[in-house]
């Protein structure tokens, strides 16, 4: 077979970079693109934050003033807020090179639970053998400040006697929150009932005896086997389960939350709403007009110069167009759900219609993938709290009045149902379409099953008081 050579012609799609960059920009939470312009700044010569303009007339002799004269006003400077410095507190002279520390950098750090019970064994009056057995127990607590360990463990670990880890067991069950050090979820109620100073002896009994039917909500079974009317178990059953059965559970051991930085914010004024950009977190950039002036012929730059001057232009000018793009997609949407949601805007409760992606995108003239993450991971801070921009988007039904009512409207109103229903006749699936069709949407079954197990509701035959 012989070889031969022929041209080909073929099509390929690539990404440029500077497109590629784009995507990902307008994909990133406000948070993550303000570091990336942080970056980005520090990075780029020639990329600067625009600062408002100052009407008053600038001195020219004062801008083409000789670096050593700049270098003698700035030393002036010093020594006059050295001396205001030194007068002011002769009891303490500053250093005028020392840096002045701002606090509002600062932001507190996370205390673990076992740091938290660490302070309050430190508050006690224990001996230090004690001590030092009750700190070795919080160091083996689970996540749910349970006490799973041994004994003995524990007096090896310590170099205590097992009398010793006793004491600073007890020692650690006194600590805040109550029920930490636990050896099981019995104890741990206990505990809770003797802070809270609850006189229940049933409640006592239930606690040691019945957790396993309380789970199973066997009221009758209890009734009988402690010879108690079924409605005084209920009532020490609703007491119990104001209990917390996982004491160390508001606490985290994880790292510092993140906070939701809002993309837009919306106010109203009158009848009109104003949508305002969060320039705060990304400000307005542009390109340095003393960069751009060395690029002019009667510039002294040389070649080279240039030639690094124009790449970093041209990378900031396409780094500016992908950010202000994203305002504006943000912007944008925005605009159409404040359209679309108009009800749901005039107080905050008003029932969503369907808006789909796929309308968004045909509206604005994007691609569908443009408008998915132009509403992934942004915010919108409102009158009536902060919202994903997708909450505002989901598919519906039509009313048998003619109006458009969205999915998530629809799992309200069947949380509001269920929430009302009758506890010991739990409402079927069917039952809740046909509600649900009486007040004027008509869904199937299936979704109304599906929707159910998105809001975690359990099936009938789990919600029914035994």
């Amino acid at each position: 077979m012989e070889l031969t050579q022929r041209p080909d012609l073929k099509q390929k799609i690539t990404l440029s970079p500077q497109v590629y960059q784009g995507l990902s920009i307008l994909a990133m939470p406000i948070a993550e693109l303000g570091q990336l312009l942080e970056a980005e700044l520090l990075e780029n010569p020639v990329l600067e934050v625009e600062e408002p303009e100052i009407d008053d007339p600038i001195d020219e002799e004062y801008e083409e003033r000789s670096e050593s004269e700049e270098e003698d006003r700035a030393w002036d400077d010093w020594l006059d807020n050295y001396d205001e410095m030194e007068s002011s507190d002769t009891s303490a002279p500053r250093d005028p090179n020392e840096e002045v520390t701002n606090t509002e950098e600062f932001v507190g750090g996370i205390q673990t639970f076992d740091d938290y019970l660490y302070q309050q064994v430190g508050m006690l009056d224990l001996s230090a053998g004690v001590a030092k057995a009750a700190r070795a127990i919080i160091g083996s607590l689970d996540r749910d400040g349970f006490f799973r360990g041994s004994m003995v463990e524990i007096a090896a670990v310590a170099d205590v006697s097992e009398d010793v880890v006793l004491e600073g067991l007890k020692a650690v069950q006194q600590l805040d929150p109550p029920g930490v050090g636990a050896r099981n979820l019995a104890e741990a109620l206990c505990i809770q009932m003797e802070h809270l100073g609850l006189d229940e002896p049933l409640l006592d009994v239930i606690v040691r005896e019945h957790l396993d039917d309380v789970a199973a909500s066997h009221y009758r079974k209890m009734s009988r086997a402690l010879h108690t009317e079924e409605d005084e178990i209920r009532r020490v059953v609703e007491i119990l389960r104001t209990l917390n059965p996982r004491p160390a559970g508001a606490f985290s051991p994880g790292p510092s939350p993140g906070y939701i930085v809002p993309d837009v914010t919306l106010r109203r004024f009158d009848d009109e709403w104003l949508i305002i950009p969060n320039n705060e977190s990304v400000p307005t950039l542009r390109v340095s007009p003393r960069y751009r002036a060395m690029l002019r012929s009667g510039s002294d730059a040389d070649d080279e110069t240039r030639r690094y001057l124009k790449d970093k232009i041209r990378s900031a000018e396409s780094f500016i167009r992908n950010v202000d793009r994203r305002k504006d997609t943000v912007t944008r949407i925005t605009e159409i759900i404040l359209s679309v949601q108009d009800e749901f805007f005039e107080d905050g409760k008003g029932v969503l219609r369907p808006l789909r992606l796929e309308d968004v995108a045909v509206e604005i003239g994007v691609h569908l993938s443009t408008v998915s993450r132009g509403v992934t991971g942004k915010y919108m801070a409102t009158p009536y709290g902060l919202f994903e921009l997708k909450h505002f988007f989901s598919g519906g039904y039509r009313t048998r009045g003619g109006m458009d009512v969205a999915s998530t409207s629809i799992k309200q109103l069947l949380k509001e149902i269920v929430r009302d229903e009758n506890q010991d006749k739990p409402y079927s699936d069917q039952k809740l379409a046909e509600m649900l069709s009486a007040e004027g949407v008509t869904v199937a079954r299936r979704t109304v099953a599906k929707y159910r197990e998105e809001l975690g509701i359990d099936p009938s035959w789990a919600r029914r008081r035994r």
